[in-house]
């Protein structure tokens, strides 16, 4: 035990080293992990899903060949309570979808809020949620659409209980109740999963996320183009809206990141890409409530742990607006000497190797392009190597490549 606790504390040492600008020993090694830990190790995507406990092998398996100095949190949902809700917005491996059973799931845009529902979301977001977000988005909870909780007055409120007599009400209840039973299992597997790692002697890098207030918007209620066209359409009521969503984002990142005691909020970025809004609209509905969110975090003792999913290259500037030392930014798709000048002046980044490169090319190319991304980003710390995307799958060698090129060319 005592060994595992020195190897975790040189790995903390070398990530927050990095986190704050400054040089260790060497750059530390953080890819981006999904059901690679159960694909690279016998465990099909769909098995991973019934029971995020089938993994855990593969999660020891993978820390002790590989050795990455944090370990990601799977990014799965729990299939049982998918299948008993009904739901119609992600798709699973498995007969149900007709998708294999060693592919991923699919979420799926929708729109889940009509335009001329701001009113009603802004009015009450609970209720919104309860009575028509929830039963769109899930075929066995239409029953909830039937709920009334407005009406706070002594007879009304006995009269909107009857509501649970209900047979369509009933079998929501039914659901919510059994996929109550199954999220609590997987939530008890994401412990014992953070638990086996820590105990191996690995730090937790980013474990539970949280969309920033625009994209949570977007993902879940508005759609994303619907979403993108409401800044011009609706711009207005589309600030009303941000305005709730940064409190429910806030409220909600800091509440499970401190029950569990972890370091790092986790915030994937999806809407905010070069394509899907000018600069002046990103600067006007994006940033504010993303910036929110950071400071949030930072202000509680948490460090964001930001995706700059797609291409970044024009919000840049708007990303150097944080406390110095405080956020870790990863990248995607952008010039990454173009960032270590600008952004790598005030955040920790990371990337961005390219996935497809991971999975299709040979370790020859792997090492290759790790080593170009050493050049420009490693001098002076401040530097986190990284996949562009979460990996999957790749052959094992590819992934050896990029580790043992960062261990042997990342010194400080």
């Amino acid at each position: 035990m005592a060994v595992m606790q020195e190897l975790y504390d040189e790995r903390m040492k070398r990530m927050r080293a990095a986190q704050a600008l400054t040089e260790y020993d060497r750059v530390p090694v953080v890819p981006k992990m999904n059901f690679f830990f159960g694909d690279a190790y016998g465990i099909n995507n769909y098995v991973s899903m019934t029971d995020l406990r089938n993994i855990i092998p593969g999660l020891k398996a993978y820390l002790r060949e590989f050795m990455p100095d944090a370990v990601w949190g799977p990014a799965q949902y729990p299939l049982p309570a998918l299948e008993a809700l009904g739901t119609s917005f992600i798709h699973w491996p498995g007969y149900e979808h007709g998708i294999g059973l060693d592919q991923s799931f699919q979420v799926l845009d929708g729109e889940y809020m009509l335009a001329e529902e701001y009113g009603d979301f802004i009015l009450d977001p609970t209720h919104f949620i309860l009575t028509k977000w929830m039963p769109r988005r899930n075929k066995n909870l239409a029953g909830l659409s039937k709920l009334n909780f407005q009406d706070p007055i002594e007879f009304g409120f006995f009269s909107e209980l009857a509501a649970f007599a209900d047979p369509d009400v009933k079998k929501a209840m039914e659901a919510l109740l059994f996929a109550g039973e199954k999220s609590a299992q997987w939530l008890d597997a994401m412990v014992l999963f953070f638990e086996t790692a820590v105990a191996e002697g690995f730090p937790l890098g980013p474990t539970l996320g949280q969309t920033c207030p625009f994209d949570m918007l977007a993902d879940n209620f508005r759609g994303m183009i619907n979403c993108v066209m409401d800044i011009k359409e609706r711009p207005e009521e589309l600030h009303e809206a941000l305005e709730v969503m940064t409190q429910l984002c806030v409220k909600n990142a800091l509440g499970g990141l401190k029950a569990l005691g972890h370091n790092y909020l986790f915030i994937p970025l999806h809407m905010g890409v070069d394509e899907f809004m000018s600069p002046d609209d990103y600067a006007e509905f994006y940033w504010p409530g993303l910036r929110a969110l950071m400071m949030a975090g930072i202000e509680n003792g948490l460090t964001p742990y930001v995706f700059c999913e797609g291409n970044y290259n024009t919000r840049l500037e708007q990303l150097c607006d944080v406390p110095e030392g405080k956020v870790i930014y990863m990248f995607e798709k952008v010039d990454m000497k173009k960032v270590k000048d600008t952004v790598g002046k005030v955040a920790c980044i990371c990337g961005n190797l390219p996935t497809a490169t991971l999975m299709f090319s040979t370790p020859e190319k792997v090492a290759d392009e790790t080593k170009k991304l050493l050049d420009v980003c490693a001098p002076g710390g401040g530097f986190i190597m990284d996949a562009s995307i979460v990996i999957d799958r790749c052959p094992k060698e590819n992934l050896h490549a990029m580790f043992d090129t960062t261990l042997k060319y990342g010194t400080y």
